[in-house]
């Protein structure tokens, strides 16, 4: 398998994961309306907010990996150099 297509697979799981992840702190902080907020020092969800995030920054970091090995690859193809 190809190293560009391996990354994009891995960058559209983590995408994925991601947000589902950012969902499922969203729904979570959803659901804890009629609590005391000041019992927390931040909601508990937030903390899948914030996972949920950062797999979606570093899916966008291997996906825009991925891209430069194709187009590196592509232009080998053409031959033509630096």
């Amino acid at each position: 398998m190809k190293p560009s297509r391996l990354l994009l697979i891995v960058a559209f799981a983590l995408l994925t994961a991601g947000l589902a992840l950012y969902r499922l702190g969203s729904q979570i902080n959803l659901g804890l309306e009629g609590t005391d907020s000041t019992l927390w020092e931040q909601a508990p969800g937030d903390k899948w907010l914030y996972v949920g995030g950062v797999m979606m920054l570093i899916s966008g970091s291997f996906s825009l990996a991925a891209v430069k090995i194709w187009w590196r690859d592509r232009r080998d193809r053409r031959g033509v150099e630096n």
